[in-house]
């Protein structure tokens, strides 16, 4: 049918505003990374940059190509192209956008991770909220509190979900209840979430996640004017809002340098219906001729993890580097002390965590499915390099160049085998 002319017209310039809108934002966010006294140094400016381009990956999935509630589709949330938040390299992010009046059937098929969750949000854009409320939180732990706040119920495995006998399984969300593996869902949801965290990289493989609506039964999309509009304009304000959100928040904790905090369990919505879960951080900075050794006494949980990041909050690169490392991974000393390094270069240890030769890094770590809610944040002292192995146990489990490099193609493989690419 053919459309007035007006009409046309009108239709046409909301598009042409919402691109303007889109580059005008893109400009905004630039602002964040010229603007920062790092980025005098090419390298860190050319970082940021990235940053930037790996924001726009994201917000490309999130809210354009994951993002049709009618005929849903589980995107990458974030992964290594969709770096930002300094996410976990052991875990595959998925994301689709809800109507809270459907019904919907999540099916993970093939797979097998050593966790397995789904969230309901009624945001993901958490600069919304620092926006609609006109001010920024003070500090970090009101900062972070605010991050994780949005959760309106999970449902995981371990937990709630049951898992058939292949290991498959199925999860009905919806308002009205449903038998079996079912999340409910309250009036104000706009968003899941879904986590697979993988412990043995070789060993465990990603489950292929799919979504359905069951109460919807139509021809398919159609890339509606109204539609588009929004759409574009949407990922403009996600570069720019969550560039300069990340930005605040790393600057309410930029006043330490090498120590980390754990900061309060999370809420019982956030990503299992049981265990206690709980994030802790901080920021390094290493001299080019010295290193950290970071210790811990891992807590009983279902899950641990630390990692790399960079200024930006980008995770360093977790497929040739070994940025990260998990409960499985990690060796423990005999006392059950977790001793890692964190250095420039290899310091022939098993435990070693490479800063990819940034000299501030963010550093992330998690208990995940504990059963204490009191959990512990690793001790961080500086040394020199040259004395690292003096000052770690005798019996600390060394590797040889051979070794590491088995270890550096075993997580390359893993990786590539997770997203698929």
């Amino acid at each position: 049918m053919n459309q007035p002319v007006d009409d046309r017209q009108q239709r046409n310039t909301e598009l042409d505003a919402a691109w303007q809108s889109l580059c005008d934002n893109l400009s905004r966010a630039s602002k964040v990374i010229s603007g920062d006294p790092r980025s005098d140094d090419p390298a860190m400016r050319a970082a940021g940059y990235r940053y930037l381009l790996n924001l726009l990956n994201a917000g490309l999935e999130q809210v354009v190509f994951s993002a049709d509630p009618d005929y849903p589709e589980v995107g990458h949330l974030q992964d290594n192209t969709k770096r930002y938040a300094t996410e976990s390299p052991d875990c595959l992010f998925g994301h689709a956008v809800l109507d809270p009046n459907g019904t919907y059937r999540l099916t993970g098929t093939g797979g097998r991770a050593r966790y397995i969750g789904l969230t309901l949000y009624d945001t993901i854009s958490l600069y919304e909220k620092v926006q609609s409320g006109g001010r920024q939180p003070k500090d970090f732990r009101a900062a972070f509190k605010a991050a994780t706040g949005s959760t309106l119920g999970a449902i995981s495995n371990p937990g709630g979900i049951t898992l058939q006998d292949n290991g498959n399984f199925e999860v009905i969300i919806s308002a009205r209840p449903h038998e079996g593996n079912w999340l409910p869902m309250p009036p104000n949801a706009k968003d899941v979430i879904t986590r697979q965290y993988f412990y043995d990289w070789d060993a465990e493989d990603p489950y292929h996640v799919s979504i359905e609506r069951l109460d919807v039964d139509g021809p398919g999309p159609v890339a509606e004017p109204v539609t588009v509009t929004g759409q574009v304009e949407s990922v403009g304000r996600f570069v720019d809002g969550f560039a300069e959100y990340w930005s605040a928040m790393y600057r309410l904790r930029d006043g330490e340098r090498n120590v980390l905090r754990t900061q309060p369990t999370v809420s019982g919505s956030y990503a299992s219906d049981g265990g206690h879960i709980a994030y802790g951080g901080g920021t390094f900075e290493i001299g080019p001729d010295e290193a950290l050794i970071l210790e811990v006494a891992p807590p009983d949980c279902h899950f641990w993890n630390i990692h790399l990041g960079d200024h930006w909050g980008q995770s360093l690169d977790y497929t040739y580097r070994q940025t990260s490392l998990n409960g499985h991974q990690a060796v423990l000393d005999g006392d059950g002390v977790f001793r890692a390094v964190v250095a420039h270069r290899d310091p022939g240890v098993a435990n070693w965590l490479d800063t990819a030769g940034n000299e501030l890094t963010r550093c992330v770590y998690r208990w995940w499915l504990a059963s204490d809610a009191d959990l512990p944040a690793p001790t961080v002292r500086k040394v020199k390099f040259a004395d690292v192995l003096a000052q770690l146990p005798a019996a600390t489990v060394r590797v040889d160049a051979d070794e590491r490099r088995t270890v550096l193609g075993r997580r390359r493989a893993a990786v590539l085998k997770r997203y698929a690419r």
